[in-house]
């Protein structure tokens, strides 16, 4: 039997004056429908606290948002129909008079003035007749209820088949009420006496004893209350185990203790144990004793673990009862507190009088805050005033669970740093009479970095929860059905451990499918045997699948448009695709999850609400220490700072740093992977996009890890870079900001390899150009002055007779004539030099200036020759016309054979074709110089 309620409470209005009771009003009667009604909740407003859903004090229900829960609960998509839905709204009711009377749910969007009243009752009544739901409950704690009542004239009554039970607070015209003496409303402070069903004899709650107890209850109040219904009898909650109304003898007492004992689950649920229910906490009794050892023994213990873990459960049902029986001389002084939005508030619990109720708790609530506002010193006086009284040797354990709560966006910084400074001065103070264990989620921890004090604590007396064994897992099931006494099928026990074992949520999974069992017991009608939980109860129920897609579907439909779009995101990140069919659990950071429209504090409330519902959980990464212990350097890498020895190496690992702990998140199981319908209807149009997303997204956490290197390694190629900006313009808000940032690295590093490429293919043809004007400068410097030159003086070793001295001419010669230039006697014989010749060339107009001190002896020279050679045979130069030559006397000639050299050259002032050379000898101690001419050939000639 399906049982669905929606319970609505509305303190906070826009328009509208704020209310103080609806809220818990609304909160009362969803736990009691939990507990006695075995129904399915949903709350509007909903906020998570401890893990646990309840009605929000400060938020708001807008008439969209009311409109759409109303329609899920009474005309429901799909097949499944529940059998009762029920309707409970606590908060402003208005009335429109605009020619007819019209009654109004207000919502926390209403503003009258504007012409918007909220919920329309009309509506609400169209909307039950129509719905397939055959038993309909209505329960309105509102102004001017009635209203509802006045629209039902128009209904032409229950159909056939259907039952319907409707309360409103008040008539159409009057108003409701609080309480004067509680926090309820005066109508739902009796509802909630009328649904209580151990006070109603026969321990069944129906419309007929729930309408007596409310009349009853208010029949001196000023508002009345109005009822009305139709059909059969409505049970609206009973005593677990009772299935008909008692008959007027009552049951022997044994029978009565028996139906109270086997309606009582020992199976908490998504809730965590309660010391009271420590007697069912089973499978921890191991890290129980060291947590209890620890405690004793240190003043700060701070366990750690993974969200779903079973930490809070851990230190309620573990350590507080075993803390309780008083072992030993040290006297015990236990308080537990949780951390909330207002953490002052929170800790201000732990000084408060446990008995007290009404003022006088709200005075000490006042006064022990008033105190954490002093900061650490008046932490400090409350533990010493708390603990003062009961002698020196009591000892204040002061659990703290939630510790998280702090580190979240919305938290004031104020708060936040006054509570970490009250921690670590209360345990830094070994005066204090102290100890303190708290509560944290293990990927929190280095959330601690902005007190560096506090995390140096944390990490020095942590103790981590770890993952239940199959044993362990196994003694949660059997231990508490045992303690109760209530039969199970030995099958079933193996198919569960089956179906959890090795799943990241396994014990909260375990804890959801047990009491969906314990719900669907088989029990005979007078308990004549235990109630029995068989495996065709479990498989009727669709087992961890169908509670998984459940729970996700009640979840992803309650959250927002733009909360869907996140919480998608994250289950296809959660999802491996791998190159196969199989999917699989990948766990994620919390950066992979951050995008640009996806901030950091939207993404971290979403995944709050999925770990609540136990669908993700986090955990924490270890990666080992870092320690150089290479004895080898490679070029290019860091020189090795250690020399490779067994002694180095050890010094290396002692003084690494501690493992850093990375937060990743996974999801609970991987059914929800493989049967929810909406991941796999996610994952066939869009596995291909995530396929290419989560390749950018590797590779930008490689670079990452690397410390985001600046290596052509670690960058993406120019092809793939231009695929994954073509796919970071196609969906923009699917990359997280680290790919994003990793991109733009790839960008500005292929923009400067272009750069660099371009200036290159301009300094090859520069640097050519630079050698060619180096060259040809230097050929340019390096060229002799024209005009008259000086021959350079040759080295010694490369001496050489530039020519013969001739011998003086026989008698037999004397008809013969001699060589052109040539005296009579030890005169130079001198050869025409071809065009060819290596002496360079003045230029042609150069002749006639240059060298004007040459011009001048030779001209000297000429002279003093005249007459030898008019003295001559008659000889005369045959070919082209020379100067004379002089003849010096014999004395005067050098020897024959002796080295001489070019000292000089001009070509003749009066014929151009003539050349005329000075040389001088070299190996006498005073040279003697000497003339020769020689005539330049013309082209072609010899």
């Amino acid at each position: 039997m399906s049982r669905d309620a929606l319970v609505v409470g509305i303190n906070t209005y826009q328009h509208l004056p704020v209310l103080q009771a609806p809220a818990h009003d609304a909160e009362s009667v969803a736990r009691c429908l939990e507990s006695f009604g075995e129904c399915r909740v949903v709350r509007l407003p909903e906020a998570i606290t401890h893990q646990k859903p309840e009605i929000s004090q400060r938020g708001g229900v807008t008439t969209a948002l009311l409109e759409e829960a109303l329609i899920k609960l009474f005309k429901p998509a799909g097949k499944t129909i529940p059998q009762t839905a029920i309707f409970y709204y606590s908060g402003h009711g208005l009335q429109r008079q605009a020619g007819i009377q019209e009654g109004y749910l207000a919502t926390s969007d209403a503003n009258p003035a504007v012409g918007h009243y909220g919920l329309s009752l009309h509506w609400l009544r169209r909307l039950l007749q129509e719905s397939p739901v055959r038993q309909r409950v209505i329960l309105l704690d509102c102004c001017n209820s009635g209203e509802f009542f006045n629209m039902l004239e128009a209904d032409p009554g229950a159909r056939s088949g259907t039952d319907r039970l409707f309360m409103a607070a008040a008539r159409e015209y009057e108003a409701a009420y609080e309480s004067l003496n509680s926090n309820h409303s005066v109508f739902t402070q009796a509802l909630l006496s009328g649904l209580n069903p151990y006070k109603i004899k026969g321990g069944i709650v129906n419309g007929h004893s729930l309408t007596d107890t409310v009349n009853r209850e208010l029949k001196s109040e000023l508002q009345q209350p109005l009822f009305e219904s139709s059909g059969s009898e409505i049970v609206l909650t009973r005593i677990s185990g009772m299935t008909s109304p008692a008959g007027d003898t009552p049951p022997p007492l044994l029978e009565r203790l028996q139906k109270l004992r086997y309606g009582f689950c020992p199976f908490p649920g998504i809730a965590p144990f309660e010391a009271a229910h420590s007697e069912f906490f089973f499978g921890r009794d191991e890290i129980t004793q060291t947590l209890v050892d620890r405690v004793q023994s240190s003043r700060l213990c701070v366990v750690t673990g993974a969200s779903g873990i079973g930490k809070t459960s851990l230190l309620r049902a573990g350590l507080l009862p075993n803390l309780a029986k008083g072992e030993g001389s040290t006297a015990w002084t236990l308080r537990y507190v949780a951390l909330g939005s207002s953490p002052l508030a929170s800790l201000a619990e732990a000084f408060v009088d446990p008995g007290a109720v009404g003022l006088p708790r709200a005075e000490q609530l006042s006064r022990a805050e008033s105190f954490l506002q002093r900061g650490a010193d008046g932490f400090c006086q409350l533990i010493q005033a708390l603990v003062g009284e009961q002698g020196a040797a009591a000892r204040l354990v002061l659990v703290v669970d939630q510790i998280e709560a702090l580190l979240t966006p919305a938290m004031p910084d104020h708060d936040r740093r006054l509570v970490v400074d009250c921690l670590t001065t209360a345990v830094q103070n070994a005066h204090i009479p102290v100890h303190l264990v708290l509560g944290l989620q293990a990927h929190q921890v280095e959330s601690l970095n902005e007190f560096p004090d506090f995390k140096a604590l944390v990490a020095d007396h942590s103790l981590a929860v770890p993952a239940m064994n199959y044993n362990q897992l196994k003694a949660t099931i059997i231990g508490p059905l045992e303690k109760v006494g209530l039969r199970y099928d030995a099958n079933l026990v193996y198919t569960l451990l089956l179906d959890i074992v090795s799943a990241p949520a396994d014990l909260a999974l375990l804890q959801l499918i047990l009491k969906e069992l314990w719900l669907r017991r088989e029990s005979t009608p007078k308990l004549t045997n235990p109630p029995h939980l068989t495996l065709a109860a479990y498989a009727k129920m669709g087992g961890v699948r169908h509670l998984l897609n459940q729970r996700a579907d009640e979840l992803y439909e309650g959250l927002t448009t733009s909360e869907q779009a996140i919480a998608q995101r994250i289950f296809l990140s959660l999802c491996d695709l791998g190159d196969g069919a199989m999917v699989t659990r990948r766990p994620v950071s919390l950066p992979e999850l951050v995008t640009e429209t996806m901030p950091e504090p939207a993404v971290v409330a979403v995944l709050d609400k999925l770990m609540a519902a136990r669908l993700v959980v986090a955990h924490t990464q270890l990666q080992f220490p870092s320690c150089s212990i290479t004895a080898h350097s490679v070029p290019g890498w860091a020189s090795a700072e250690s020399d490779g020895s067994l002694a180095a190496i050890r010094s290396d690992l002692l003084s690494a740093k501690p493992a850093t702990s990375l937060p990743y998140f996974d999801i609970a199981h991987e059914a929800l992977i493989r049967n929810w319908p909406l991941l796999q209807e996610c994952l066939q149009t869009q596995g291909p996009r995530v396929k290419q997303q989560r390749t950018i997204e590797g590779a930008a956490q490689e670079w990452q890890q690397q410390e985001q290197p600046n290596h052509p390694d670690y960058f993406l190629t120019k092809t793939r870079l231009n695929e994954a900006k073509a796919f970071q313009q196609a969906h923009p808000d699917q990359l997280s900001v680290l790919a994003n940032r990793y991109l733009q690295a790839c960008d500005r590093y292929t923009k400067r390899c272009g750069r660099q490429r371009h200036l290159v293919r301009l300094l090859i043809p520069l640097s050519m150009a630079t050698g060619m004007l180096t060259a040809y400068g230097h050929s340019y410097l390096s060229q002799p002055e024209t005009g008259f030159s000086l021959a350079p003086e040759p080295r010694v070793n490369m001496i050489t007779p530039a020519f013969n001295l001739a011998d003086p001419p026989t008698s037999a010669d004397g008809d013969n004539p001699t060589h052109l230039g040539s005296p009579q006697t030890g005169v130079i014989r001198t050869n025409m030099l071809p065009l060819s010749s290596p002496l360079p060339s003045p230029p042609p107009l150069a002749h006639r200036t240059a060298a004007p001190q040459l011009r001048a002896a030779l001209t000297k020279m000429t002279q003093d020759l005249e007459p030898l050679i008019h003295s001559s045979n008659g000889w005369k130069a045959t070919q082209t016309p020379v100067p004379p030559v002089a003849a010096h006397p014999s004395s005067n000639l050098p020897p024959a054979n002796q080295v001489v050299k070019l000292e000089a050259w001009s070509v003749s002032p009066d014929d151009p074709s003539v050349i005329i050379q000075i040389w001088c000898t070299s190996t006498q101690a005073e040279p003697v110089c000497f003339t020769s001419t020689a005539a330049r050939s013309q082209p072609g000639q010899p």
